[in-house]
């Protein structure tokens, strides 16, 4: 009997834990469940569309490039951006180029845009992405270079006695700021202020004939001649403070 009792107390704890086994198993299958269908979750949603912000690149010329021509040739290059036909509707990241060299302005849909008969001396170029409707980007994309031409200036007189020219000039210098003639020849310069790179109200100009006395707003050009005896250099200075500003060479031509 007490055998028979024995036997039936281990069927009873087989059973209890088989159940508790049970119980656990299915808790264990239904946390798979759920991590699943999160996971599940997780993987079905769509990744957010990333939005590339437009950029603006000065192909040329580079940063303190030299270019000895008088015509400058501006290559640019739009990223993430639409050039479009000017005056469409306003769309977002479409519209075309605003270029300056120094106070002259282009309005263009094309990646090259050129300035003709540019003076020799420091130049910058500006440019900058636009909307269609001309008003500027939120931030502004916009971009600069600074530069430097030199061309030699060609006489204006087809005679082989007359050397004539036409000279611009402000605070950073003339240009061109060389030129030849031939000893013994006539030297006629005609001399072209850029009053909004001339900061003192003015400049004068020393050389070989009567002083300049250039003010702002004054007639001009203000033409001057000299007879070519060696090489001369012709100089600008501030009125009143005497500080030399920039030189202008006249070199023996042979």
């Amino acid at each position: 009997m007490k055998i028979l009792f024995l036997i039936i107390a281990i069927m009873l704890v087989v059973s209890c834990s088989g159940g508790e086994i049970a119980i656990k198993n299915s808790e264990a299958n239904n946390e798979i469940k759920e991590a699943s269908i999160k996971t599940t979750k997780v993987v079905s949603e769509e990744p957010e569309e990333i939005k590339l912000s437009p950029e603006l690149n000065i192909i040329s010329p580079a940063e303190s490039q030299l270019i000895r021509n008088s015509t400058v040739i501006v290559s640019l290059q739009a990223v993430n951006f639409n050039i479009v036909p000017i005056g469409v509707p306003v769309k977002e990241n479409e519209g075309h180029f605003h270029v300056w060299l120094d106070s002259e302005k282009k309005v263009t849909t094309e990646s090259v845009s050129t300035f003709e008969n540019v003076g020799s001396g420091r130049h910058s170029i500006v440019a900058e992405l636009v909307k269609s409707d001309h008003s500027s980007l939120s931030p502004k994309i916009i971009k600069s270079v600074n530069f430097n031409v030199e061309s030699i200036a060609e006489p204006v007189s087809t005679d082989s006695d007359i050397g004539e020219y036409t000279i611009e000039a402000d605070d950073r210098g003339f240009y061109p700021n060389k030129i030849m003639s031939k000893i013994g020849n006539n030297v006629t310069i005609s001399f072209k202020f850029r009053d909004a790179l001339i900061y003192y109200a003015g400049l004068d100009v020393i050389g070989p004939f009567p002083d300049v006395r250039y003010n702002i707003g004054d007639e001009q050009p203000i033409s001057r001649s000299f007879i070519m005896l060696e090489e001369t250099k012709i100089k600008s200075f501030w009125p009143s403070t005497g500080v030399k500003k920039a030189e202008l060479i006249v070199e023996v031509e042979k």
